[in-house]
């Protein structure tokens, strides 16, 4: 049995899909004309006038500081100079008056002590003598020092006379004749003054 041939199928058209949009392509960046490299915008560098005027400024800023802090400080070190120098000056007072109550009665029992020895050191022993000199060394340490003896024109303000002598001349008249007893001072004070006898006019 023979098979009929087949018959030509009509042909279908093909279903044509829609076109996708096409996606739009990144403009590619303009190509400079070309020329001379481009420059910086003057504007955009800093002023280098404005940065020292800056700079400046702020030295200036901290020098005031400074300024303000060195008056400070040299006025804090007048007030601690000014404190010390009355401290100083009320202990000078304490130190006087303790002086004048104290270390001065002491010191003029010393020179009694110095007197009675030196009479009795009068009799040409060493041993007293020496011990004079060391009570004289001793009052000198504390401020204590003997009056010079001078031939010299009586002086009322560190002598005192208790006797005259008649003077050899006219000239010899108001002269020291000879020590009675020694006086002593302390600084510019006299604490006992020098008895003297003086030539005077027959």
């Amino acid at each position: 049995m023979t098979t009929p041939p087949h018959a030509p199928q009509p042909e279908t058209p093909p279903v044509r899909q829609p076109e996708a949009p096409p996606f739009p392509q990144p403009a590619e960046p303009a190509e400079p004309p070309p020329g001379p490299a481009a420059r910086p915008d003057p504007a955009a560098r800093p002023d280098p006038f404005a940065v020292v005027a800056d700079a400046v400024d702020g030295m200036r800023d901290e020098l005031a500081a400074l300024g303000d802090q060195f008056r400070r400080r040299l006025l804090n070190d007048r007030e601690v100079r000014r404190s010390l120098d009355g401290l100083l000056t009320e202990l000078d007072h304490a130190h006087q008056a303790a002086e004048g109550r104290v270390v001065q009665p002491l010191l003029y029992d010393l020179v009694l002590l110095v007197d009675r020895i030196e009479r009795q050191a009068a009799q040409d022993d060493s041993f007293v003598g020496s011990v004079a000199a060391e009570l004289l060394a001793l009052l000198e340490k504390y401020g204590m020092t003997r009056i010079p003896v001078t031939r010299s024109p009586f002086d009322p303000e560190t002598q005192e006379a208790v006797g005259a002598l008649a003077a050899l001349s006219p000239e010899q008249s108001g002269e020291v004749a000879e020590v009675v007893r020694h006086g002593y001072r302390m600084d510019a004070r006299i604490v006992r003054p020098q008895q003297v006898r003086v030539y005077t006019e027959r």
